[in-house]
Protein backbone atom coordinates (compact mmCIF):
# COMPACT_ATOMS: atom_id res chain seq x y z
CA UNK A 1 0.00 0.00 0.00
CA UNK A 2 1.37 3.38 -1.46
CA UNK A 3 1.07 6.89 0.93
CA UNK A 4 1.06 10.31 -0.64
CA UNK A 5 4.99 10.61 0.46
CA UNK A 6 5.60 8.47 -2.69
CA UNK A 7 4.30 11.39 -5.09
CA UNK A 8 6.00 13.78 -7.10
CA UNK A 9 4.94 17.33 -6.26
CA UNK A 10 2.64 18.04 -9.23
CA UNK A 11 0.89 14.54 -8.28
CA UNK A 12 0.80 15.55 -4.53
CA UNK A 13 -1.19 19.07 -5.16
CA UNK A 14 -3.25 16.95 -7.63
CA UNK A 15 -3.91 14.71 -4.98
CA UNK A 16 -5.04 17.16 -2.21
CA UNK A 17 -7.13 18.85 -4.77
CA UNK A 18 -9.44 16.10 -5.79
CA UNK A 19 -13.20 16.41 -4.20
CA UNK A 20 -12.79 13.43 -2.21
CA UNK A 21 -9.34 14.26 -0.54
CA UNK A 22 -10.88 17.74 -0.17
CA UNK A 23 -13.58 16.94 2.00
CA UNK A 24 -13.85 13.25 3.32
CA UNK A 25 -17.04 14.44 5.01
CA UNK A 26 -19.75 11.29 3.32
CA UNK A 27 -22.40 12.84 1.11
CA UNK A 28 -25.10 12.43 -0.97
CA UNK A 29 -24.18 11.64 -4.20
CA UNK A 30 -25.38 14.79 -5.82
CA UNK A 31 -22.65 16.70 -3.63
CA UNK A 32 -19.27 17.63 -5.77
CA UNK A 33 -16.24 20.15 -5.02
CA UNK A 34 -14.81 19.33 -8.30
CA UNK A 35 -15.79 22.42 -10.01
CA UNK A 36 -15.11 25.22 -7.38
CA UNK A 37 -11.59 23.31 -6.48
CA UNK A 38 -11.02 23.81 -10.44
CA UNK A 39 -12.32 27.21 -10.20
CA UNK A 40 -9.89 28.18 -7.53
CA UNK A 41 -6.96 26.51 -9.09
CA UNK A 42 -7.25 28.04 -12.36
CA UNK A 43 -8.03 32.10 -11.36
CA UNK A 44 -5.56 31.76 -8.65
CA UNK A 45 -2.88 30.07 -10.57
CA UNK A 46 0.93 30.56 -9.22
CA UNK A 47 -0.22 33.99 -8.12
CA UNK A 48 1.40 35.19 -4.75
CA UNK A 49 -0.55 35.12 -1.43
CA UNK A 50 -0.14 38.73 -1.07
CA UNK A 51 -1.20 39.36 -4.68
CA UNK A 52 -4.64 38.34 -4.17
CA UNK A 53 -5.66 40.49 -0.73
CA UNK A 54 -8.14 43.10 -1.18
CA UNK A 55 -5.84 44.95 1.73
CA UNK A 56 -2.69 44.00 2.27
CA UNK A 57 -3.17 45.32 6.00
CA UNK A 58 -6.03 42.37 6.32
CA UNK A 59 -5.35 39.14 6.64
CA UNK A 60 -8.03 36.03 6.03
CA UNK A 61 -6.92 36.04 10.35
CA UNK A 62 -9.17 39.43 10.53
CA UNK A 63 -12.38 37.61 9.36
CA UNK A 64 -14.96 35.96 10.86
CA UNK A 65 -16.29 32.29 8.92
CA UNK A 66 -13.87 31.59 6.44
CA UNK A 67 -14.22 28.47 6.88
CA UNK A 68 -17.63 26.60 7.09
CA UNK A 69 -17.80 24.59 10.08
CA UNK A 70 -20.05 21.95 10.60
CA UNK A 71 -21.34 20.31 13.96
CA UNK A 72 -21.52 16.40 13.62
CA UNK A 73 -23.22 15.00 16.33
CA UNK A 74 -21.18 12.19 18.17
CA UNK A 75 -23.04 10.22 20.11
CA UNK A 76 -26.71 11.25 19.73
CA UNK A 77 -26.91 13.48 22.83
CA UNK A 78 -25.00 16.36 23.36
CA UNK A 79 -21.22 15.34 22.53
CA UNK A 80 -20.27 16.66 18.99
CA UNK A 81 -17.32 16.62 16.32
CA UNK A 82 -16.43 20.12 14.72
CA UNK A 83 -15.82 19.04 11.09
CA UNK A 84 -14.91 21.60 8.42
CA UNK A 85 -15.45 22.71 4.80
CA UNK A 86 -12.11 24.46 4.56
CA UNK A 87 -12.54 27.79 2.49
CA UNK A 88 -11.22 26.94 -1.08
CA UNK A 89 -8.76 29.56 -1.46
CA UNK A 90 -6.86 29.07 1.53
CA UNK A 91 -6.76 25.48 0.96
CA UNK A 92 -5.80 25.72 -2.22
CA UNK A 93 -2.80 28.24 -0.64
CA UNK A 94 -1.96 25.83 1.42
CA UNK A 95 -1.79 22.68 -0.45
CA UNK A 96 0.42 24.42 -2.99
CA UNK A 97 2.66 25.94 -0.14
CA UNK A 98 3.03 22.08 1.28
CA UNK A 99 3.71 20.58 -2.35
CA UNK A 100 6.14 23.14 -3.70
CA UNK A 101 9.23 21.29 -4.76
CA UNK A 102 11.59 23.07 -1.92
CA UNK A 103 8.91 22.12 0.45
CA UNK A 104 7.68 18.58 -0.83
CA UNK A 105 11.56 17.49 -0.70
CA UNK A 106 12.27 18.67 2.76
CA UNK A 107 8.67 16.94 4.07
CA UNK A 108 9.93 13.73 2.61
CA UNK A 109 13.21 13.81 4.44
CA UNK A 110 11.55 15.44 7.87
CA UNK A 111 9.02 12.14 7.80
CA UNK A 112 12.20 10.04 7.17
CA UNK A 113 13.66 11.79 10.13
CA UNK A 114 10.61 10.60 12.39
CA UNK A 115 10.67 6.80 11.14
CA UNK A 116 12.16 4.53 13.71
CA UNK A 117 12.33 0.93 13.41
CA UNK A 118 10.80 0.86 16.82
CA UNK A 119 7.42 2.95 15.91
CA UNK A 120 5.50 1.65 13.30
CA UNK A 121 3.34 3.97 11.78
CA UNK A 122 0.08 3.29 9.24
CA UNK A 123 -1.75 6.43 9.59
CA UNK A 124 0.12 8.95 6.48
CA UNK A 125 -2.49 9.23 4.04
CA UNK A 126 -3.02 6.37 1.68
CA UNK A 127 -2.93 6.26 -2.15
CA UNK A 128 -5.96 4.29 -2.98
CA UNK A 129 -5.47 0.55 -4.59
CA UNK A 130 -7.25 -0.04 -7.95
CA UNK A 131 -9.22 -2.75 -6.49
CA UNK A 132 -10.59 -0.77 -3.76
CA UNK A 133 -13.86 1.32 -4.09
CA UNK A 134 -12.58 4.37 -1.92
CA UNK A 135 -9.52 5.52 0.07
CA UNK A 136 -11.07 5.12 2.94
CA UNK A 137 -11.80 1.62 2.00
CA UNK A 138 -8.09 1.22 1.42
CA UNK A 139 -7.60 3.10 4.57
CA UNK A 140 -9.77 0.49 6.53
CA UNK A 141 -7.55 -2.21 5.09
CA UNK A 142 -4.70 -1.05 6.61
CA UNK A 143 -5.80 -0.48 9.29
CA UNK A 144 -6.64 -3.90 9.52
CA UNK A 145 -3.68 -5.44 8.38
CA UNK A 146 -1.19 -2.85 10.32
CA UNK A 147 -3.00 -2.60 13.46
CA UNK A 148 -5.34 -5.22 14.39
CA UNK A 149 -3.95 -8.17 12.71
CA UNK A 150 -0.02 -6.83 13.13
CA UNK A 151 -1.54 -6.51 16.97
CA UNK A 152 -2.35 -10.35 17.25
CA UNK A 153 0.95 -11.17 15.52
CA UNK A 154 2.86 -9.12 17.99
CA UNK A 155 1.98 -10.94 20.95
CA UNK A 156 3.78 -14.13 19.54
CA UNK A 157 7.12 -11.60 20.67
CA UNK A 158 6.03 -9.26 23.59
CA UNK A 159 3.80 -10.13 26.67
CA UNK A 160 2.05 -6.83 27.81
CA UNK A 161 0.12 -4.34 25.48
CA UNK A 162 -0.63 -1.02 26.95
CA UNK A 163 -3.72 0.85 24.66
CA UNK A 164 -4.44 4.52 24.43
CA UNK A 165 -5.53 7.45 22.56
CA UNK A 166 -5.42 11.08 22.61
CA UNK A 167 -8.38 13.36 23.51
CA UNK A 168 -9.93 15.60 21.18
CA UNK A 169 -6.51 15.12 18.92
CA UNK A 170 -7.16 17.66 16.26
CA UNK A 171 -8.81 20.34 18.71
CA UNK A 172 -5.49 20.30 20.68
CA UNK A 173 -2.83 21.06 17.82
CA UNK A 174 -1.66 24.19 18.52
CA UNK A 175 -0.66 25.74 15.20
CA UNK A 176 2.12 27.06 16.35
CA UNK A 177 3.49 23.36 17.01
CA UNK A 178 3.69 22.29 12.97
CA UNK A 179 6.62 25.05 12.70
CA UNK A 180 8.30 23.21 15.88
CA UNK A 181 7.71 19.66 14.39
CA UNK A 182 9.47 20.15 11.10
CA UNK A 183 11.83 23.12 12.10
CA UNK A 184 12.23 21.93 15.94
CA UNK A 185 11.04 23.94 18.67
CA UNK A 186 14.03 26.07 19.66
CA UNK A 187 14.92 26.87 15.93
CA UNK A 188 10.70 27.29 15.40
CA UNK A 189 10.79 29.56 18.50
CA UNK A 190 13.40 31.80 17.60
CA UNK A 191 12.42 32.47 13.77
CA UNK A 192 8.82 32.99 14.19
CA UNK A 193 8.76 35.67 11.58
CA UNK A 194 10.97 33.16 9.20
CA UNK A 195 9.30 32.85 5.90
CA UNK A 196 9.23 29.05 6.22
CA UNK A 197 6.99 26.16 5.75
CA UNK A 198 5.74 25.05 9.31
CA UNK A 199 5.21 29.50 9.70
CA UNK A 200 3.35 29.11 6.45
CA UNK A 201 0.73 26.38 7.31
CA UNK A 202 0.26 28.14 10.46
CA UNK A 203 -0.66 31.27 8.58
CA UNK A 204 -2.72 29.69 6.44
CA UNK A 205 -4.18 27.68 9.15
CA UNK A 206 -4.55 30.61 11.65
CA UNK A 207 -6.78 32.02 8.40
CA UNK A 208 -9.10 29.65 8.22
CA UNK A 209 -10.21 29.87 11.96
CA UNK A 210 -10.52 33.50 12.97
CA UNK A 211 -6.20 33.71 14.27
CA UNK A 212 -7.18 30.97 16.50
CA UNK A 213 -3.79 28.74 17.67
CA UNK A 214 -5.71 26.05 18.98
CA UNK A 215 -6.85 23.09 16.58
CA UNK A 216 -6.74 22.24 12.95
CA UNK A 217 -9.45 22.25 11.22
CA UNK A 218 -10.81 18.63 10.31
CA UNK A 219 -12.56 16.15 7.53
CA UNK A 220 -10.07 16.50 4.74
CA UNK A 221 -6.78 14.84 4.13
CA UNK A 222 -4.83 17.56 3.56
CA UNK A 223 -5.10 18.10 7.27
CA UNK A 224 -4.58 14.48 8.44
CA UNK A 225 -1.71 14.62 6.82
CA UNK A 226 -0.69 18.17 8.62
CA UNK A 227 -1.77 16.07 12.04
CA UNK A 228 0.76 13.23 11.09
CA UNK A 229 3.96 15.81 10.77
CA UNK A 230 2.89 17.35 14.48
CA UNK A 231 2.51 13.55 15.40
CA UNK A 232 5.48 12.25 13.64
CA UNK A 233 6.93 14.80 15.53
CA UNK A 234 6.16 13.48 19.00
CA UNK A 235 7.41 9.88 17.88
CA UNK A 236 10.81 11.30 17.08
CA UNK A 237 11.30 13.03 20.83
CA UNK A 238 9.58 9.56 22.70
CA UNK A 239 12.31 7.80 20.33
CA UNK A 240 15.27 9.88 21.65
CA UNK A 241 13.78 9.99 25.47
CA UNK A 242 13.38 6.51 25.39
CA UNK A 243 16.83 6.09 24.09
CA UNK A 244 18.30 8.51 26.74
CA UNK A 245 16.85 6.00 29.29
CA UNK A 246 18.31 2.91 27.83
CA UNK A 247 14.71 1.42 26.51
CA UNK A 248 15.25 -0.15 23.19
CA UNK A 249 13.22 -3.21 23.06
CA UNK A 250 9.39 -2.14 22.36
CA UNK A 251 6.95 -1.79 19.95
CA UNK A 252 4.63 0.91 18.89
CA UNK A 253 2.15 0.79 16.64
CA UNK A 254 0.44 3.77 16.35
CA UNK A 255 -2.73 4.85 13.50
CA UNK A 256 -3.00 8.86 13.82
CA UNK A 257 -3.71 9.49 17.47
CA UNK A 258 -4.48 5.82 18.63
CA UNK A 259 -1.21 4.16 20.37
CA UNK A 260 -0.64 0.20 20.71
CA UNK A 261 2.73 -0.15 22.99
CA UNK A 262 4.44 -3.82 23.70
CA UNK A 263 6.90 -4.93 25.67
CA UNK A 264 8.23 -7.86 27.62
CA UNK A 265 8.87 -5.85 30.85
CA UNK A 266 5.97 -4.32 32.78
CA UNK A 267 7.74 -1.87 34.69
CA UNK A 268 9.22 -0.58 31.21
CA UNK A 269 5.97 -0.46 29.54
CA UNK A 270 4.92 1.47 32.47
CA UNK A 271 7.95 3.96 32.54
CA UNK A 272 6.99 4.35 28.26
CA UNK A 273 3.78 5.21 28.86
CA UNK A 274 4.98 7.78 31.28
CA UNK A 275 7.07 8.88 28.60
CA UNK A 276 4.62 9.28 26.02
CA UNK A 277 2.04 11.25 28.44
CA UNK A 278 5.13 13.59 29.39
CA UNK A 279 6.28 14.07 25.46
CA UNK A 280 2.43 14.35 24.08
CA UNK A 281 1.94 17.14 27.23
CA UNK A 282 5.03 19.59 25.16
CA UNK A 283 2.78 19.16 22.23
CA UNK A 284 -0.40 20.22 24.22
CA UNK A 285 -1.65 16.52 23.90
CA UNK A 286 -3.45 14.43 26.79
CA UNK A 287 -4.28 11.11 26.72
CA UNK A 288 -7.81 9.74 27.06
CA UNK A 289 -7.48 8.08 30.85
CA UNK A 290 -11.30 5.92 29.51
CA UNK A 291 -9.48 4.37 26.87
CA UNK A 292 -6.05 3.53 28.32
CA UNK A 293 -5.45 -0.08 29.60
CA UNK A 294 -2.28 -1.83 30.27
CA UNK A 295 -2.88 -5.96 30.29
CA UNK A 296 -1.42 -8.93 29.70
CA UNK A 297 -3.90 -10.22 27.48
CA UNK A 298 -2.38 -9.11 23.46
CA UNK A 299 -4.89 -10.99 21.38
CA UNK A 300 -7.92 -10.58 23.01
CA UNK A 301 -6.90 -6.66 23.49
CA UNK A 302 -6.11 -5.74 19.74
CA UNK A 303 -9.80 -7.16 18.52
CA UNK A 304 -12.27 -3.56 19.03
CA UNK A 305 -15.08 -5.10 21.52
CA UNK A 306 -17.90 -4.58 19.24
CA UNK A 307 -16.14 -7.59 16.98
CA UNK A 308 -15.40 -9.63 19.93
CA UNK A 309 -18.70 -9.30 21.13
CA UNK A 310 -20.53 -10.47 17.57
CA UNK A 311 -17.81 -13.50 17.01
CA UNK A 312 -18.56 -14.37 20.67
CA UNK A 313 -22.28 -14.21 20.67
CA UNK A 314 -24.44 -16.14 17.90
CA UNK A 315 -23.45 -14.42 14.46
CA UNK A 316 -26.74 -13.29 12.60
CA UNK A 317 -25.66 -13.98 9.34
CA UNK A 318 -24.04 -17.25 7.46
CA UNK A 319 -23.49 -16.46 3.98
CA UNK A 320 -27.21 -14.91 2.46
CA UNK A 321 -28.83 -16.73 5.29
CA UNK A 322 -30.03 -15.25 8.57
CA UNK A 323 -30.99 -16.83 12.01
CA UNK A 324 -34.07 -14.62 12.87
CA UNK A 325 -37.36 -14.85 10.97
CA UNK A 326 -38.46 -11.05 10.63
CA UNK A 327 -36.64 -7.96 10.02
CA UNK A 328 -38.23 -6.66 13.07
CA UNK A 329 -36.07 -9.16 15.35
CA UNK A 330 -33.13 -8.69 12.91
CA UNK A 331 -33.28 -5.12 13.56
CA UNK A 332 -33.91 -5.55 17.15
CA UNK A 333 -31.00 -7.13 17.59
CA UNK A 334 -28.68 -3.97 15.95
CA UNK A 335 -30.97 -1.54 18.18
CA UNK A 336 -29.51 -4.16 21.04
CA UNK A 337 -25.62 -3.51 19.75
CA UNK A 338 -25.79 0.02 19.40
CA UNK A 339 -26.84 0.46 22.60
CA UNK A 340 -24.07 -1.15 23.94
CA UNK A 341 -21.49 -0.35 21.15
CA UNK A 342 -22.32 3.31 19.39
CA UNK A 343 -20.85 4.07 16.48
CA UNK A 344 -18.84 0.79 16.04
CA UNK A 345 -18.08 -0.87 12.91
CA UNK A 346 -19.65 -3.85 13.83
CA UNK A 347 -23.10 -1.61 13.55
CA UNK A 348 -22.17 -0.34 10.45
CA UNK A 349 -21.04 -3.71 8.43
CA UNK A 350 -24.96 -4.99 10.64
CA UNK A 351 -26.61 -2.14 8.94
CA UNK A 352 -24.91 -2.50 5.40
CA UNK A 353 -25.81 -6.26 5.04
CA UNK A 354 -29.29 -5.44 6.20
CA UNK A 355 -29.62 -2.75 3.53
CA UNK A 356 -28.79 -5.30 0.73
CA UNK A 357 -31.47 -7.72 1.87
CA UNK A 358 -34.30 -4.85 2.01
CA UNK A 359 -33.40 -3.58 -1.55
CA UNK A 360 -33.84 -7.23 -2.67
CA UNK A 361 -37.00 -7.46 -1.62
CA UNK A 362 -40.16 -6.72 -3.99
CA UNK A 363 -43.16 -7.23 -1.63
CA UNK A 364 -42.65 -6.25 2.31
CA UNK A 365 -45.24 -7.81 4.42
CA UNK A 366 -43.83 -5.97 7.54
CA UNK A 367 -45.23 -2.69 9.48
CA UNK A 368 -42.86 0.04 7.39
CA UNK A 369 -43.68 2.46 10.66
CA UNK A 370 -42.19 -0.42 13.13
CA UNK A 371 -39.37 -1.16 10.99
CA UNK A 372 -38.53 2.52 10.79
CA UNK A 373 -39.13 4.04 14.26
CA UNK A 374 -36.35 1.10 15.24
CA UNK A 375 -33.96 2.42 12.04
CA UNK A 376 -34.47 5.76 13.59
CA UNK A 377 -33.68 4.86 17.65
CA UNK A 378 -30.39 3.10 15.85
CA UNK A 379 -29.64 6.77 14.24
CA UNK A 380 -30.28 8.33 17.37
CA UNK A 381 -27.88 6.18 18.96
CA UNK A 382 -24.81 6.15 16.34
CA UNK A 383 -24.45 8.81 14.67
CA UNK A 384 -21.88 7.88 12.57
CA UNK A 385 -24.11 5.14 10.61
CA UNK A 386 -26.67 8.15 9.64
CA UNK A 387 -26.48 7.56 5.70
CA UNK A 388 -26.71 4.25 6.21
CA UNK A 389 -29.89 4.00 8.42
CA UNK A 390 -31.44 7.07 6.11
CA UNK A 391 -31.10 4.70 3.09
CA UNK A 392 -32.88 1.80 4.73
CA UNK A 393 -35.71 4.48 5.60
CA UNK A 394 -35.64 5.54 2.18
CA UNK A 395 -36.27 1.55 1.30
CA UNK A 396 -38.51 1.15 3.86
CA UNK A 397 -40.59 3.99 2.80
CA UNK A 398 -40.74 3.29 -0.99
CA UNK A 399 -43.25 0.06 0.47
CA UNK A 400 -45.88 2.22 1.67
CA UNK A 401 -48.51 2.33 -1.39
CA UNK A 402 -49.22 6.07 -1.65
CA UNK A 403 -47.78 9.21 -1.95
CA UNK A 404 -49.73 10.54 1.04
CA UNK A 405 -48.70 8.07 3.36
CA UNK A 406 -44.67 8.15 1.96
CA UNK A 407 -44.62 12.47 2.97
CA UNK A 408 -46.28 11.49 6.39
CA UNK A 409 -43.66 9.05 7.04
CA UNK A 410 -40.89 10.90 6.36
CA UNK A 411 -42.15 13.79 8.27
CA UNK A 412 -42.78 11.97 11.09
CA UNK A 413 -39.22 10.88 10.87
CA UNK A 414 -37.79 14.19 10.34
CA UNK A 415 -39.77 15.56 13.41
CA UNK A 416 -38.04 12.86 15.91
CA UNK A 417 -34.59 13.47 14.63
CA UNK A 418 -35.06 17.28 14.96
CA UNK A 419 -35.24 16.13 18.39
CA UNK A 420 -31.52 16.09 18.49
CA UNK A 421 -28.57 19.01 18.74
CA UNK A 422 -26.14 19.22 16.20
CA UNK A 423 -28.29 17.71 12.89
CA UNK A 424 -27.15 19.44 9.92
CA UNK A 425 -25.57 16.46 8.55
CA UNK A 426 -28.36 14.26 9.28
CA UNK A 427 -30.97 16.84 7.46
CA UNK A 428 -28.34 16.38 4.26
CA UNK A 429 -29.40 12.94 4.25
CA UNK A 430 -32.59 12.87 4.81
CA UNK A 431 -33.10 15.79 1.55
CA UNK A 432 -31.62 13.11 -0.43
CA UNK A 433 -34.74 11.07 -0.07
CA UNK A 434 -37.21 13.76 0.54
CA UNK A 435 -36.20 16.57 -1.87
CA UNK A 436 -38.89 15.62 -4.72
CA UNK A 437 -42.07 15.43 -1.82
CA UNK A 438 -44.22 18.23 -1.95
CA UNK A 439 -44.30 17.91 1.92
CA UNK A 440 -41.64 21.02 3.19
CA UNK A 441 -39.76 19.11 6.31
CA UNK A 442 -37.79 22.48 7.37
CA UNK A 443 -34.39 22.16 6.69
CA UNK A 444 -32.21 24.51 8.31
CA UNK A 445 -28.51 23.43 7.24
CA UNK A 446 -27.11 26.28 4.74
CA UNK A 447 -25.75 22.99 2.55
CA UNK A 448 -29.44 21.94 2.18
CA UNK A 449 -30.55 25.35 0.78
CA UNK A 450 -27.50 25.05 -1.78
CA UNK A 451 -29.54 22.26 -2.93
CA UNK A 452 -32.72 23.79 -3.11
CA UNK A 453 -31.10 26.88 -5.05
CA UNK A 454 -32.03 28.97 -1.79
CA UNK A 455 -30.68 33.05 -2.61
CA UNK A 456 -27.95 34.46 -1.28
CA UNK A 457 -26.46 31.38 1.05
CA UNK A 458 -23.04 31.99 1.93
CA UNK A 459 -20.67 29.15 3.34
CA UNK A 460 -17.39 30.76 2.80
CA UNK A 461 -16.44 34.61 3.92
CA UNK A 462 -14.42 35.45 0.96
CA UNK A 463 -14.39 39.63 1.99
CA UNK A 464 -10.62 39.11 2.40
CA UNK A 465 -10.20 38.47 -1.61
CA UNK A 466 -10.31 41.04 -4.56
CA UNK A 467 -12.84 40.93 -6.30
CA UNK A 468 -11.17 39.51 -8.99
CA UNK A 469 -11.17 36.21 -7.68
CA UNK A 470 -14.67 35.82 -6.00
CA UNK A 471 -16.34 37.00 -9.33
CA UNK A 472 -18.35 34.06 -10.77
CA UNK A 473 -17.22 31.74 -7.81
CA UNK A 474 -19.33 28.74 -9.00
CA UNK A 475 -21.03 27.68 -4.92
CA UNK A 476 -23.85 26.65 -6.09
CA UNK A 477 -21.84 24.15 -8.67
CA UNK A 478 -21.18 21.93 -5.31
CA UNK A 479 -24.69 20.42 -6.28
CA UNK A 480 -25.03 19.01 -9.29
CA UNK A 481 -28.89 19.56 -10.25
CA UNK A 482 -29.06 16.75 -12.94
CA UNK A 483 -27.95 14.23 -10.63
CA UNK A 484 -29.96 15.52 -7.80
CA UNK A 485 -33.10 15.80 -9.88
CA UNK A 486 -32.49 12.36 -11.68
CA UNK A 487 -31.65 9.76 -8.98
CA UNK A 488 -34.93 8.23 -6.77
CA UNK A 489 -35.99 8.92 -3.63
CA UNK A 490 -34.05 5.72 -2.97
CA UNK A 491 -30.59 5.56 -1.82
CA UNK A 492 -28.84 2.53 -3.17
CA UNK A 493 -26.56 0.53 -1.33
CA UNK A 494 -23.16 1.39 -3.84
CA UNK A 495 -24.08 5.16 -2.68
CA UNK A 496 -23.34 4.58 1.25
CA UNK A 497 -21.39 1.64 1.38
CA UNK A 498 -17.82 1.78 1.81
CA UNK A 499 -16.93 -1.64 0.13
CA UNK A 500 -18.19 -3.57 -2.60
CA UNK A 501 -21.32 -5.83 -1.95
Amino acid sequence: MKNILELSTIKALDYFLQPTNYSTLSLPIYFSFDKILKFVKDKVGKKDFSQCLKDIRKLPSDYENVNYDFLVNKDGRYAYRPLQLANPFLYYFLAREITKPKNWKFLKQRFADFKKDSIEVVSIPMLKEKKDKSVMATTIKSWWEHIEQRSIELSLEYKYIFITDITNCYGSIYTHSIAWALHGIDYAKSHRQEDNLGNNIDKYIMGMQYAQTNGIPQGGVLFDFIAEMVLGYSDLLLYEELQRMGITHYKILRYRDDYRIFSNSKEELEKIAMTLQITLAKLNFQLNSSKTKLCEDIIESSVKADKLFYIANLPIYKGEETVFNTLQQELLYILCLSKQYPNSGTISKLLTIFLKRISAIDNLSENVGVLSAIVVEIAMNSPKVYSLTVSIISNLINHLDTTDKRETMAKNICNKFSRLPNIGYLQLWMQRITFQMNTSMGYTEPLCEIVENKPNVQIWNNEWLKDEYTAEFPLYSMCTNWLRDTFTPIINIDEVSIFDY
